[in-house]
């Protein structure tokens, strides 16, 4: 019934935030994804915030998260290289298929549920712009990252360990961060207005093969969008911000 991180053993209790759990053991994210708690964007809530709001019990959510996390209290989480510049490495190669592929596709597809499924799927054109609205906002949010943000990360972390004599704007690096988490927040809202709109991502409630393969598209990239946000929030800014209070409290 206990964790292992850099190899400190600790349970899980009530006051933990979801985001700090899922990191701290990644075997916890499927049942938080069962349960429809939002460690990703919503990660920095407490477990018992959490399951307030849901109304979840939450003495039976700690037993069996606890239970998970020693089922599996040797795994070691892949996000768990201390290194910043490998994590945002990491994060570019695995977007890479949603940019040039799946984001593209659910835009197009939006374009034809619009216009052709009406009178099947009376919210059909609130389905579409919603889905381009997502693929739109994603692929700005990602490059807006990889442009201006991932290199401000870098030379931070050069900064720190001492490899850099470039001057480090720290105010300027913690407002970007906090702009992109709220952007994250935004983006989660979104993927929920989506699946509540799909009903869940249930693509058999249409004969229409456009529609089908809309909701099977978006159910996959809820799912890859979240881990991203989740690997950001919790991992990638939170070391980013543990590095600026180093170097200028």
């Amino acid at each position: 019934m206990y964790l292992v991180w850099a190899g400190v053993r600790k349970m899980i209790n009530a006051k933990q935030t979801v985001g700090e759990i899922a990191t701290r053991q990644p075997s916890t994210i499927e049942m938080f994804e069962q349960l429809g708690i939002q460690y990703c964007c919503r990660g920095d809530e407490t477990l018992e915030t959490s399951c307030g709001y849901l109304g979840l019990p939450l003495n039976g959510v700690l037993s069996e998260l606890n239970r998970v996390a020693s089922a599996k209290s040797t795994a070691k989480a892949p996000w768990a290289d201390p290194i910043l510049e490998t994590l945002m490495g990491n994060l570019l190669r695995t977007r890479r298929g949603l940019v040039q592929q799946d984001l593209p596709r659910i835009q197009q597809l939006a374009h034809t549920v619009s216009s052709c499924h009406l009178r099947e799927h009376s919210n059909a054109i609130h389905l579409a712009y919603l889905s381009a609205t997502l693929a739109h906002e994603v692929t700005s949010h990602f490059a807006e990252e990889a442009q201006t943000l991932f290199p401000k990360i870098r030379g931070l972390e050069l900064a720190y360990v001492g490899s850099s004599s470039v001057t480090v704007h720290l105010d300027g690096v913690r407002k970007d961060l906090e702009h992109m988490t709220h952007e994250h927040g935004e983006v989660g809202d979104l993927l929920s207005r989506i699946e509540d709109a799909t009903e869940n991502y249930n693509a058999t409630a249409s004969t229409c093969s456009s529609y089908r393969e809309i909701c099977e598209k978006l159910k996959g990239i809820d799912g890859e969008i979240r881990q991203e946000v989740h690997l950001e929030n919790n991992v990638l800014f939170d070391r980013a911000l543990q590095i600026s209070g180093a170097l200028h409290g």
